[in-house]
């Protein structure tokens, strides 16, 4: 009969049996590690053996931030389980101590010796001031020539040996010193990263006879996650996708999972490559251009990169390892061995929140975030949060289906699993991924890359264009049926003909039936937006001042295959009853009645160039200050 005890759930025991318990120290081994966006569940066996009567268990060195109410213990066989306790083992803790007071203690004997060489350097110095002094011999009544020449070499013999004993000083005192700051540097990481006590558990078994069974216990722990990654392989516009999906593994709960299966739960270059988002254009008048400056380059709402550098508050020093993650969502990466972090920011108002084991959790606006001082936590070991975190019922195994997709196309056939063969499950609200190779996660805060699966993605190939944000046409693959992909938010690298190009953002929660991938900027397709001098102008008429713009749209394919390109420009939209907008033409494009854009659906044939025409006139009174371009 198996039996599961939570922790909350104690049986009460009395003293005397507490007294009688025969201990013994149970090494476990971890079977597996199921690793969440936040967090980690970690599963341990051994096999276990007690005599008749009432035993003590102790699982010792565990992970020191593991949470209480988590703990579970499945114990089969003829036991009956009593209690399970968790305490603190200081013993780490202590270690840690006595290797500490054994480097300050260092550090006050050789400053000790350092103070005795600067006061043997004042003697010398003071001797040899006197000698100076005394090179000059005043008279010379009574002194005969060789005896004036004695106490001449008498007095440059012990020159030179004052000189020599001066350097020799001087030499010591910059090995003390160089010593004496490698003690400060090492006790400053000490402190930075001060070795916590381990956690124990210990639970009291009672049985009638001798038994034997296999003890499994799994527990939380905070200080561990994953942050999804891909790399994104095009290799022209008319063969599939090639996505292989990646998780980056860290964890700084104070164990080491060598060798260890893992499970992956989705629960709990410098320009950017991701195309630009047209705003709709509402006409306003602004009290100066100041504001209308501003209010023009606040148009386009972009995902941009961010970057910026994590430091210790006290010693200043760089922390790699820290985690920083936009909240609530999956997009995050880890500091560098410098401290330094890079992520894309999807669009929109964002937190950023940075975590690392023995210091506080901070969150800061992005523009707030460039420099990050972490400041060491003071909390006890015993205030902890305490997470939920859900079962897992189901399975889903085998390969992805099929999409379905248009355009230029790639065969119908989706191929997963070309790396290693994994097992996905799947619940209504997670899905995990059962990793087959088992992978040692040392606990540092550094990144460990997890292959978790790899895709041939059937895809719809298109360019797109906002000539008036940016002169580029970018190229973007349109994937239909991407829920059966089991993808989270996170930047991918883009190799598109053989060549990196750089990161995007896969930005899963602004996407419907079709997920865009935007692939970068092509540089073989010429995108240009001019003006019509001859046909722009501005009219002063009576208390009305008129701008008419005419815009010359130009698309130049150079490719050796033809392109479909989706350009995209805009007309403005009034906000007074006395702007007007007139005379607009726009040729073949549709228009959003709501947001006034306009999109040409452009087909172009190899070495060729199409041109498109977009004209309009803004009509407002004399003396306003409106947003016109």
């Amino acid at each position: 009969m198996k039996r599961v005890l939570f922790l909350a759930i104690l049986l009460p025991i009395s003293l005397k049996n507490n007294a009688q318990a025969k201990k013994q120290i149970l090494a476990m081994t971890i079977n597996k590690v199921t690793i969440f966006t936040k967090g980690a569940q970690v599963e341990r066996s051994a096999a276990i053996s007690v005599p008749a009567g009432t035993s003590q268990v102790v699982i010792a060195d565990l992970s020191p931030d593991l949470e209480e109410k988590s703990i579970q213990v499945n114990l089969p066989g003829d036991f009956t389980l009593l209690s399970v306790t968790r305490q603190v083992n200081n013993l780490r803790l202590q270690a840690h101590l006595e290797e500490t007071e054994a480097l300050i203690a260092e550090q006050k004997n050789l400053e000790q010796q350092l103070a005795k060489e600067k006061n043997n350097e004042t003697v010398y110095n003071e001797e040899k001031v006197m000698l100076v002094k005394n090179q000059v011999v005043t008279g010379t009544t009574g002194l005969k020539a060789s005896e004036l020449k004695e106490a001449l070499d008498l007095q440059r013999s012990r020159l030179t040996e004052v000189m020599a004993k001066l350097l020799e000083i001087n030499n010591n005192q910059q090995q003390l010193i160089v010593q004496i700051e490698k003690i400060k540097r090492q006790l400053g990481t000490f402190n930075a990263h001060a070795t916590p006590p381990t956690s124990d558990i210990i639970l009291t078994v009672q049985s009638k006879n001798p038994a034997s069974g296999k003890l499994i216990l799994s527990y939380m722990v905070k200080n561990a996650g994953w942050i999804p990654a891909y790399d994104i392989r095009v290799k022209d516009i008319n063969t599939p996708i090639n996505m292989v999906y990646k998780a980056n593994v860290f964890q700084t709960c104070g164990e080491e999972w060598k060798n260890v299966k893992l499970a992956l739960s989705s629960g709990s270059p410098e320009e950017s490559n991701t195309k630009p988002t047209l705003s709709p254009w509402f006409l306003r008048t602004f009290s100066s251009m100041d504001d209308r400056n501003r209010a023009l380059n606040a148009q386009v709402t972009i995902n941009r990169e961010i970057e910026g550098i994590v430091k210790d508050g006290q010693s200043g020093e760089a922390l790699p390892g820290v985690t920083v993650r936009v909240k609530g969502r999956t997009i995050g990466a880890t500091t560098d061995a410098q401290g330094r972090y890079k992520l894309q920011q999807p669009a929109g108002s964002n937190i950023l929140e940075f975590a690392f084991i023995g210091y506080e959790h901070q969150e800061l606006s992005p523009t707030d975030a460039s420099v990050v001082y972490m400041r060491q936590a003071t909390h006890s070991l015993n205030d902890v949060v305490v997470t939920g975190y859900g079962g897992i019922q189901g399975e889903l195994r085998g390969f992805v289906s099929g999409a379905k997709v248009e355009g230029f196309m790639a065969p119908k056939k989706l191929v997963s699993n070309k790396v290693v063969e994994i097992t996905e499950q799947y619940t209504p609200t997670t899905f995990v991924f059962d990793i087959p190779i088992p992978y040692t996660i040392l606990p540092d805060g550094k990144s460990n890359v997890v292959g978790v699966k790899e895709l041939e993605i059937p895809a719809t190939y298109q360019y797109y264009a906002v000539p008036k944000l940016e002169k580029a046409a970018f190229l973007t693959a349109a994937l239909t049926d991407w829920e059966s992909l089991n993808l989270l938010d996170g930047e991918a690298s883009i190799f598109y003909e053989g060549t990196y190009i750089g990161k995007t953002l896969l930005d899963l929660q602004a996407v419907a039936d079709t997920l865009q991938l935007s692939l970068g900027k092509d540089k073989q397709v010429v995108v240009n937006r001019t003006m019509q001098k001859d046909e722009s102008r501005k009219n002063f008429l009576g208390s009305k001042v008129t701008f008419a713009r005419t815009w010359e749209i130009s698309i130049k394919n150079n490719k050796g295959v033809p392109i479909m390109v989706n350009v995209q420009d805009q007309l403005p939209i009034k906000t007074i009853s006395d702007m007007d907008i007139s005379k607009t033409e726009y040729g073949d494009a549709a228009l959003d009645t709501e947001t006034s854009i306009l999109t040409w659906q452009l087909n172009i044939a190899p070495a060729t160039e199409q041109k498109r025409q977009l004209k309009y006139a803004i009509t407002y009174p004399k003396g306003q200050i409106v947003n016109v371009n």
